[in-house]
């Protein structure tokens, strides 16, 4: 069998187990390690990704000690190209929000030219001491026999299809619960997202609301007619257009308007000085700079410079910078839109999307958005 047969039948095997109730008694050394992985997985998913492509490496080719993850050891074999050719895809098609965007091979965990063993391994540059024990623990028992490596991927399997379906019960809760709002006006709307963005590392939220709220304004702004609004990047994808945030394109593939939204940093000259660079020798024709800090400027010194600075841009280059409070710019978008209950549905339909696709917007991100959509849908 080739290493992407031996995945989807472990995996068709994981979630038959699932399905029927009846998981085997794995041994204690799998799942007290892997459990603890699962745990950190949002911030540590390059380790998932190398512990299957190591444990598929033993499957397919035991004499090969899977420590020595690159081809460059004595003795060693290509980790990153096993993980690209077939690791990275089908966790991209099986487990989307936990792929990687290309290889696991390429954060700093897991490119360093350190070997795998127990002893090399404490000085692998991951944060937290337990994930870093926990994956050195499998790789040792699974390169010394203690632990069977279809056994491995069987229980990440199962613990990823659990965690998934469980995650899918608070999404789709989400959306249900967003079909039921009270009535908001743009007060409302603003209220509901600021308390939202107030989560912990939150930066993607109101990435978010300015695209959901574009959704809309395409359908009734006559500037966007004929216009294309780009689907959201992850801000680690490497196809990222490079541009903003939030790209609207013209019809032949050029851009045309880009928001960059900051999150709790507040705008000086430096921010703009970028905007004209990465501008430079494109028709864009506006740039929106937003920011969600309080202080929507360093200070009122540098508020004075960037409005002077902004009109000699437009004069010069014809390019229409505009720095503004995320806030404030959220309240004249929505002025355009006719339903505002429309832009909430499609901002929680966003929220769940990215969810499923990347670790960007976390379960709390979703729970958190639930909590606030029924007070609102209590209070209306």
């Amino acid at each position: 069998m080739t290493p992407s047969e031996i995945l989807q039948l472990l995996y068709t095997e994981a979630l038959e187990m699932v399905n029927a109730k009846t998981l085997p008694e794995f041994p204690k050394e799998i799942t007290a390690n892997v459990d603890i992985l699962i745990d950190k997985i949002d911030k540590n998913k390059s380790l998932m990704s190398a512990l299957i492509t190591s444990c598929i490496k033993k499957i397919t080719n035991p004499e090969q000690d899977i420590r020595l993850h690159k081809a460059e050891f004595s003795n060693g074999y290509s980790a990153r190209g096993l993980d690209t050719d077939i690791t990275a895809p089908f966790f991209k098609l099986h487990f989307p929000r936990y792929a990687n965007k290309e290889s696991a091979f390429l954060t700093m965990a897991t490119r360093a030219r350190i070997e795998w063993t127990k002893t090399a391994g404490q000085i692998l540059p991951i944060r937290d001491s337990a994930v870093k024990t926990s994956f050195l623990n499998i790789i040792d028992a699974v390169e010394n026999a203690t632990v069977n490596p279809q056994n491995v991927i069987r229980y990440v399997f199962i613990k990823l299809y659990e965690l998934s379906l469980t995650q899918k019960t608070v999404f789709d809760d989400t959306i249900e619960t967003s079909d039921f709002l009270g009535i908001i006006n743009i007060n409302t709307v603003l209220e509901m997202l600021e308390k939202h963005f107030a989560c912990k590392w939150s930066s993607r939220l109101p990435v978010i609301a300015i695209y959901s709220v574009y959704e809309q304004l395409f359908k009734q702004v006559k500037r966007y007619h004929g216009k294309i609004l780009c689907p959201l990047n992850v801000h680690t994808s490497s196809d990222k257009h490079g541009y903003g945030d939030v790209e609207i394109w013209n019809a032949d593939n050029t851009p045309f308007e880009i928001a960059e939204i900051k999150h709790n940093i507040p705008i000086d000259r430096n921010l703009i000085f970028d905007i004209v660079k990465k501008s430079e020798g494109t028709p864009i024709k506006r740039y929106y700079i937003l920011t969600t800090a309080k202080d929507n400027f360093v200070s009122t010194e540098e508020e004075q410079y960037i409005g002077k600075f902004v009109l000699k841009i437009q004069k010069d280059i014809g390019l229409d910078v505009i720095a503004n409070g995320i806030q404030y710019s959220l309240k004249y978008y929505l002025r355009f839109i006719d339903g505002y209950k429309e832009f909430i549905k499609s901002y929680t339909q966003n929220l769940v999307e990215d969810a499923n696709i990347s670790t960007e917007v976390q379960e709390f991100h979703i729970s958190a958005w639930r909590e606030i959509l029924q007070k609102y849908q209590l209070e209306g």
